[in-house]
């Protein structure tokens, strides 16, 4: 930071030091008619006296009163006339010379001044130098810069200290450390950005402890199972019963392959939609394939699952863009869970809503989920109480997965109450720019 201080202080002396060369070097030429002028009003008494002094001494004596004189002179000068002049100055200031007006030089630095009798007084102009005091001027000036740098500076310093007070605490484990700064700070914007980008950094890494707690806790059991399993295998049993522990094994394998397969998905779909397959979909068909490949599990539970379709233009087929196997994945695993709660009847709607969006509904005439645990029913693992078995509830990866789907669509899902006070889940996908211009069947979409 004293590196950052001095090299700022250095920029502004050299710079001002620029402004003051140049002010020397260029004003008398930039504004030389002004000087002129204040140089005229100035020497105006001095002119008077100088042409009575040599009135008073004419002919032969003038050269021993200007001998005299210029013993008191200052700077020295000399006496010409105006044709030796002329080529000296430009026209125009020629002119003002014969007019009888004091004239400046190009660089203002010495004058000219004209006589009654045609004499010319060529002078330096007077300017009083004192290198003591003009040291002292600049000095106090290079002070005057350095007091404002440091004040400037250490307002920055202390907002910058905290700034990374803040991201060391961060990055030592302090996840909830933030950068407390005050609005009016020049750096307020930065420290904004470090604090959503450590809110963002915490969220992702409390959702992996928790993606991680929940998946050791998911797979213990499976695991136990099997291991217990395996130790009756060697105990001696009747065929019948080595079969029976066999199949009991086989789907406790299956129930890992469906949880890591869940969790792929789940782990794909967090990256965002660099793996979406955008296509245009015909909607009556995918909600067909869907219906088809939840018949026989809704035929087991004696439940009616229907479907329809809304938003038709002049009897015309309803098509949208989206990625179909993860719309159609989101929409299985609705059903799947209205499947576990429904009494009697699950309907599956689609509607074209506001800009285009496609609104896909799922309800079902179940107990419905209380209003306090609507807000996490989409979390990794998370299970109502009244669902905590596994076989009933599933892994609690179903609805996680169908916000991903909605997510990486750019739209969302919402749960609601349903009109027979069951469940309903409405997912919203807005309309999206077709990559590839074709029509695509989605006969096995949900497969």
């Amino acid at each position: 930071m004293l590196r950052s201080l001095v090299r700022l202080y250095l920029v502004v002396l050299i710079a001002g030091a620029i402004a003051i060369v140049f002010i020397n070097q260029s004003f008398g030429k930039l504004f030389h008619g002004r000087v002129t002028t204040l140089e005229r009003n100035v020497n105006n008494v001095y002119a008077f006296v100088l042409d009575d002094y040599f009135r008073q001494h004419p002919g032969a004596e003038r050269g021993p009163a200007l001998a005299e004189l210029k013993k008191h002179g200052r700077n020295g000068f000399t006496l010409t006339n105006l044709a030796d002049v002329k080529a000296e100055l430009s026209e125009e200031r020629w002119r003002e010379l014969r007019d009888g007006n004091l004239v400046l030089d190009e660089n203002a630095t010495s004058y000219y001044l004209p006589l009654p009798d045609g004499i010319v007084i060529h002078a330096r102009r007077s300017e009083v130098s004192n290198p003591d005091v003009e040291a002292l001027a600049y000095g106090l000036f290079a002070l005057a810069i350095l007091l404002s740098v440091i004040l400037w500076v250490h307002y920055h310093w202390r907002d910058l200290r905290k700034l990374e007070a803040a991201a060391r605490a961060f990055g030592s484990g302090h996840l909830s450390k933030r950068a407390q700064l005050s609005r009016k700070s020049n750096i307020y914007e930065l420290s904004q950005q470090f604090n959503e980008m450590a809110r963002q950094i915490e969220a992702s890494i409390l959702h992996q402890r928790d993606m991680m707690h929940g998946i050791s806790h998911e797979l213990k059991t499976p695991l136990a199972r099997l291991e217990f399993g395996l130790a009756l295998l060697q105990s001696p049993e009747s065929p019948d019963r080595q079969r029976e522990r066999q199949m009991a094994l086989r789907q406790d394998v299956r129930e890992l392959d469906e949880l890591v397969t869940e969790l792929l998905t789940l782990s794909r779909l967090e990256q965002g939609e660099d793996h979406l397959v955008l296509m245009r979909v015909s909607v009556d068909e995918l909600l067909d394939s869907v219906a088809a490949s939840m018949a026989n599990d809704v035929a087991d539970r004696s439940l009616v699952l229907s479907v329809s379709t809304a938003g038709r233009i002049q009897g015309e087929p309803t098509y949208h863009v989206c990625d179909p196997k993860l719309v159609a994945r989101a929409l299985l695993n609705l059903i799947r869970n209205s499947t576990r709660y429904a009494r009697q009847a699950i309907s599956l709607r689609a509607e074209i809503g506001a800009a285009g969006a496609l609104v896909l509904t799922v309800d079902d005439d179940g107990p419905g989920i209380p209003l306090a645990d609507r807000a996490r029913v989409f979390e990794p693992f998370h299970r109502l109480d009244s669902s905590r078995d596994r076989h009933t509830g599933g892994f609690g990866l179903g609805l996680a997965i169908v916000r991903r789907v909605a997510l990486v669509h750019g739209g969302d899902v919402r749960l609601e109450s349903a009109a027979s006070g069951g469940a309903r889940f409405v997912m919203t996908l807005p309309a999206l720019p077709l990559p590839v211009s074709v029509s695509v069947s989605v006969q096995d979409a949900a497969s």
